[in-house]
């Protein structure tokens, strides 16, 4: 996908930003021109540079999780989590690191995996090792593509309300491309949506995800409706896939 003419942000630090948009909407792209993996006109910035200008292990340069993860190594979860803290710095580990490490596969409870070799854990577990080598560099912006996608249900929860945890706690931007527009009503911030290679709407959840955008971006019909708890969540009545229909649909919603 080609992006064109993409203009959003600031992003604050302390919140969580959802990137929505259809299959090959350039979610990925945008994530990877973001973290200075890929170049491109216009300009991508933090705390006032350029992307490109900071070291490659700078706290200040975006820690980018991908969504595809390859991991066939003979390397521990645990030695892992280590190396990537130790990126960008000596190769001399005390016991100060080694509990950083520690702490860090408790927060995502895959200490039990410690002595685990990569080649050896489920796509689940996969993506929480990466997730634990992101953070474990305790970056200002953490990208992530997809970061639920291999989840069951409890860790999809939990991740999500772990990262807008740390995003407060530790004034960290994140964003994250999901699909789930439940978890981005539910977790995010602000929304940037994506629509044929452009920025479709930005803003607060509540106020950018309504049924016309979604009729829109994604060819369904839906309400957004509250629960009892007074939690926002989106229910599809159906798609509509045909291009006549979808015409109609929107001349009877003028």
């Amino acid at each position: 996908m080609i992006l064109r003419n993409l203009d959003f942000g600031p992003l604050r630090a302390g919140s969580v930003t959802a990137l929505l948009g259809s299959n090959a909407a350039g979610k990925s792209t945008l994530l990877r021109r973001m973290a200075g993996e890929l170049r491109g006109a216009g300009k991508v910035e933090v705390v006032g540079q350029a992307v490109e200008a900071w070291p490659t292990y700078h706290c200040n340069r975006p820690a980018h999780v991908p969504q595809d993860i390859s991991m066939m190594s003979s390397l521990r979860v645990f030695e892992a989590v280590l190396l990537a803290s130790k990126q960008g710095s000596g190769w001399g580990v005390n016991d100060d690191e080694m509990d950083v490490v520690i702490r860090m596969l408790q927060t995502l409870g895959i200490q039990a995996l410690a002595d685990r070799e990569l080649a050896a854990l489920s796509g689940g577990q996969r993506q929480l090792v990466s997730i634990a080598q992101a953070l474990v560099r305790e970056p200002r912006v953490l990208l992530l593509d997809e970061p639920t996608s291999a989840l069951d249900l409890q860790n999809q929860f939990e991740v999500l309300e772990l990262l807008c945890q740390l995003a407060r706690e530790r004034s960290m931007c994140v964003v994250l491309a999901i699909h789930d527009i439940n978890h981005a009503l539910r977790f995010a911030d602000h929304v940037v949506v994506l629509h044929q290679g452009r920025v479709e709407a930005t803003g607060s959840p509540r106020e950018v995800l309504t049924p016309g955008l979604m009729q829109k971006v994604y060819g369904v019909l839906t309400r957004l409706e509250c629960c009892s708890q007074g939690y926002p969540f989106l229910v599809v009545d159906r798609s509509v896939r045909d291009r006549a229909e979808l015409s109609k649909v929107e001349e009877a919603a003028v």
